[in-house]
């Protein structure tokens, strides 16, 4: 694997040479801007120091699978909007050719072999890999938060890298994928942003129903509606007896 460093200049919006607490996640994006390159990407991060905008990674996955590291690895990157999530992760922003937002093969490739060095060095498992989506609930990144099947890929993918247990999930027949129905019980259930329960995304009223996709590392992976928005997130529930 190639890396090559392009580190951005010390400044108070995309690289404030603040160091990380620790790496307890890796949270993967895409770029949100369809066939610009890994270096275009990085120069734009670097171009915020004059805008007074707060974004960056320490990584970015280019088209090609070129790999540009902007922050070194213990710095902290504006990445995950959450100032907790950002001084215990690493930010990989990932390029992407259409707006669907799905990764190249280059560029996927790529991305599994640098989460499996990153998890091996750090003494991860695909389970603290996560999506900005997990974090905020911003669309990001866009095909995988609106493809759960092949954020699913990814995670085996990596870790058939790392030689670890791959992401099992409980099989039931749905119109078009894996889908179960979680109702809760008569206390609320919160909901969380990984099987660690490290991140609170918000919570399931009581015996509110809701999609699951089935079970992961003994957590309910449920799909639920935020209020009367419309809007919908995902994330883990630790009371498995509310998947039927």
């Amino acid at each position: 694997m190639n890396i090559e460093e392009k580190l951005l200049s010390i400044n108070p919006y995309s690289r404030p040479g603040i160091k990380l607490t620790s790496v307890k996640q890796l949270v993967v994006h895409w770029v949100g801007n369809a066939n610009s390159s890994a270096i275009a990407n990085r120069n734009y991060f670097e171009s915020l120091k004059d805008k007074h905008v707060y974004a960056s990674s320490q990584y970015i996955v280019g088209l090609n699978g070129e790999i540009i590291r902007c922050i070194p690895e213990n710095e902290v990157a504006y990445h995950a909007g959450n100032g907790t999530v950002n001084r215990n992760s690493i930010g990989i922003e990932n390029c992407h050719p259409g707006w669907d937002g799905k990764f190249s093969d280059a560029t996927y490739n790529s991305l599994v072999e640098l989460c499996a060095d990153i998890c091996r060095r750090y003494g991860l498992n695909v389970n603290n890999i996560i999506r900005h989506y997990d974090v905020t609930g911003k669309v990001c990144p866009k095909y995988y938060v609106e493809n759960q099947s092949a954020w699913i890929q990814f995670k085996n993918d990596v870790a058939s890298r790392l030689g670890q247990a791959s992401v099992a999930v409980e099989e039931v027949k749905g119109s078009d994928e894996i889908v179960r129905r979680y109702e809760n019980g008569s206390t609320r259930e919160i909901v969380y942003s990984d099987t660690n329960c490290s991140i609170k995304l918000g919570s399931l009223s009581p015996y509110e129903k809701c999609d699951c996709f089935g079970v992961f590392n003994n957590r309910a992976m449920v799909r639920y509606q935020v209020g009367s928005t419309g809007n919908y997130k995902i994330g883990f529930c630790e009371w498995l007896g509310g998947v039927k």
